[in-house]
């Protein structure tokens, strides 16, 4: 079912002591055509992914370490080669921004332009430590004039044949139980209360690749349980009904994309820190909405 416009433009103000915080939709809504189109073929990109990975999981495979100091293998390379090369093939108008191997600008053709977000191991930390929670986070994104946002994506997780596909019309988990193949809609759990709360994050708020401070340890001990089950498994969990805050202070583009549709078509909130645009402010809070102007006050405090 296309998504309605008044879903799109909606927003409630939600106000937290001094914070008023605005949730509203960061994506633009996928007409019924372009999700007949695209979803089977985000289903190809992600049989070509995983089937670059899976074969290197729990192999102790090689890592090299990036400029930036993260770390990267050939699953990494493999799956976005794969990745790209079938998008190239089918769609050679359409941009690609990935993150091991930059940006495709888009051809100009005067009219709707696409781009796909390509993150092949969300988590490579996960990966090369034998944990299951690293995933693949694909978007598609559409410009109508006035800038790309996303409209479709999905966050999967190779391990466990686990993959989600989200849009402002919904968000549709597929899984197997035992050889068959099942899919079922996802959607965010009640959560009124901090003190009721599951908050994950990727890693402690000490740790050097976070920029959290002691704002967060409050956050932390306001809740009822703290894991550090991060990366995108994080808003998958939020989105499936697992957790209700899901927070990473620090992201690049190719997270926030894939996380934004598959997080509200399951009915939840996802802002920058600060509450704002997280495409534009590159960082992530992720709830079931009813929390998320708490949060971010606790957080900005």
């Amino acid at each position: 079912m296309e998504c309605t416009a008044w879903r799109y433009y909606s927003s409630v103000n939600t106000v937290y002591g001094d914070a008023p915080v605005t949730a509203t939709s960061y994506c633009l809504p996928a007409t019924q055509a372009e999700i007949d189109r695209f979803e089977p073929f985000i289903f190809e990109l992600l049989d070509a992914s995983f089937a670059e990975i899976a074969p290197r999981f729990l192999r102790g495979i090689e890592v090299d370490d990036k400029a930036n100091g993260t770390p990267v293998t050939q699953a990494d390379k493999c799956a976005e080669a794969a990745m790209r090369k079938i998008i190239e093939d089918r769609y050679p108008e359409h941009g690609i921004y990935g993150e091991e191997y930059g940006i495709k600008e888009p051809a100009q053709t005067g009219g709707v332009r696409y781009r796909w977000i390509l993150d092949p191991i969300d988590g490579t930390r996960s990966f090369i430590t034998n944990s299951f929670l690293f995933g693949t986070l694909i978007a598609l994104e559409r410009d109508d004039g006035a800038g790309f946002r996303p409209i479709l994506s999905s966050i999967s997780h190779p391990a466990a044949r686990v993959r989600t596909i989200g849009s402002l019309a919904g968000t549709t988990l597929y899984y197997e139980n035992g050889l068959t193949p099942l899919k079922r809609k996802i959607h965010v759990r009640e959560c009124s209360h901090l003190s009721e709360a599951t908050l994950l994050t990727t890693s402690h708020w000490t740790t050097p690749e976070q920029k959290g401070g002691p704002e967060m340890q409050k956050l932390i001990d306001a809740v009822k349980l703290y894991r550090t089950f991060g990366d995108c498994f994080g808003y998958f969990a939020v989105a499936s009904g697992g957790a209700d805050i899901m927070i990473d202070p620090d992201l690049s583009y190719w997270d926030v994309a894939a996380l934004l549709p598959v997080v509200e078509g399951a009915g939840g909130t996802l802002t920058s820190v600060e509450g704002g645009n997280p495409l534009q402010d590159l960082s992530a809070v992720c709830t079931a909405g009813g929390i998320h102007g708490e949060v971010i006050a606790l957080l900005n405090s």
